[in-house]
């Protein structure tokens, strides 16, 4: 063999090309160790995670990579061949070949062979689109992997780290952490900011703050507590377009911190000698903030609890009907679009899950109606106008992310099931 390298593909969940030099490695000793970092890297990426995939988004996968999909189904403009790159989104590939990009379970189907899980596209993959008998169907091609070089050090990255995202993190990552959904009394139970190091009125990112914690949420970190915390403000209430009844308070997001030191009760005495226990806050740092953080502001445990990985685009229970209840942004904001987050009147008492596609509807203006008398009205129709994916679930409310709009979202919009 010469110097120039050997290559080695494993087939794990995709595969990859493991690279190194030989004239790195010297003698048999050494050739042992390269084969077991070659063991140990294909245990690690063994280890990649699976995703949930419905039975019915299984069964549509197996019927679609029997036959394929219909070109009716199909992008007018999708391209007979697609090399995959970094910061594509899975949703953004199936856009690119399908008239909805919700559909992904076709997609997914189309390629099943190829791949196993709808999850693990990588960049440098080559897609294959072929029309057969009005069929169409996507593969990619088995010789395109990705490369990495390996040195005589340990280098480890499993493979879920370059796979494709269903959609952009940037633009759902502050909303996994931001809304804060709690009844009236809940908010009442929730610790808060006491005072700052330096006492200041307003405090920002790397400041010491001192906060009292409460019953239901005492500022420890014994027995292994979390130790992180979102800092909120202001939480208004969340009301149903039709009904006015309140779903829930959202707060405004300030920031995080972290805890430093534990509150706790320390014995000190009087000035008549007597022995007393006196309370100390807990000591918490600010690991990050988006706004200034004041004295009164209130602390809840961060509940990352959407599985960003796992956002496997799909239907609703098929009656699903709801409306736009907020937009998440600045108060100024009048209405909304692609890329970005509403609140909905739906959630997990809907049936509602992260991933979950919703059809926006655009209420129909009133038109005038010549035959009915000079100043007759009549409705039009609703009409469609892109769809929400669902991230965030709460008993009563869900956030989603705008995809695809053609017109301003607005407070109230109606929502359904996609046809």
């Amino acid at each position: 063999m010469s110097d120039s390298g050997l290559f080695i593909t494993m087939i794990l969940n995709q595969p990859i090309k493991i690279q190194y030099s030989l004239s790195r490695f010297s003698d048999k000793t050494s050739l042992a160790l390269a084969a077991a970092l070659l063991l140990c890297s294909a245990w690690a990426n063994a280890q990649t995670p699976t995703y949930p995939v419905t039975a019915n988004q299984a069964q549509l996968a197996n019927q679609v990579a029997a036959q394929g999909v219909p070109v009716s189904a199909l992008n007018a403009n999708a391209p007979s061949s697609y090399t995959v790159k970094r910061g594509d989104t899975l949703w953004g590939i199936s856009a690119l070949y399908l008239n909805q990009a919700w559909r992904w379970p076709e997609l997914w189907g189309m390629n099943l062979d190829a791949i196993h899980n709808p999850h693990l596209i990588y960049p440098g993959q080559v897609l294959h689109l072929s029309i057969d008998n009005g069929m169409a169907r996507l593969s990619v091609d088995p010789s395109a992997t990705s490369t990495l070089k390996l040195s005589p050090s340990v280098r480890s990255e499993p493979l879920s780290a370059t796979a494709l995202p269903t959609i952009r993190r940037d633009l759902i990552e502050p909303f996994l952490v931001r809304p804060v959904i709690k009844d009236e009394s809940e908010l009442e139970r929730l610790p808060d900011i006491l005072a700052s190091a330096h006492e200041r009125l307003i405090s920002g990112e790397g400041d010491t703050i001192y906060a009292r914690g409460s019953d239901r949420l005492p500022l420890s970190t014994r027995d292994g507590a979390p130790n992180n915390y979102s800092i909120f403000r202001q939480a208004k209430p969340l009301l149903d377009p039709e009904t006015k009844e309140v779903l829930g308070y959202e707060g405004e997001f300030v920031g995080q911190a972290r805890i430093v030191r534990d509150e706790f009760f320390e014995e000190v005495t009087d000035k008549n000698g007597k022995a007393l226990e006196e309370y100390r806050p807990a000591t918490m740092q600010i690991t990050k903030s988006a706004a200034e953080v004041q004295i009164g502001d209130r602390l809840d445990l961060i509940q990352e609890d959407a599985d960003y990985a796992s956002f496997v685009p799909r239907l609703p229970p098929a009656d699903t009907a709801g409306r736009v209840v907020s937009l998440y942004a600045d108060v100024a904001l009048s209405n909304a679009s692609s890329g970005q987050v509403v609140a909905v009147n739906l959630g997990r008492d809907n049936g509602i899950e992260p991933g979950q596609v919703l059809q926006l509807l655009k209420s129909g203006r009133l038109a005038r109606d010549p035959e009915s008398g000079p100043n007759a009205r009549i409705r039009l129709p609703d009409e469609p106008n892109g769809v929400l994916l669902i991230f965030r679930v709460f008993d009563r409310v869900s956030y989603g992310l705008i995809m695809d709009n053609t017109d301003a979202v607005n407070v109230g919009d109606k929502l359904t099931s996609p046809s």
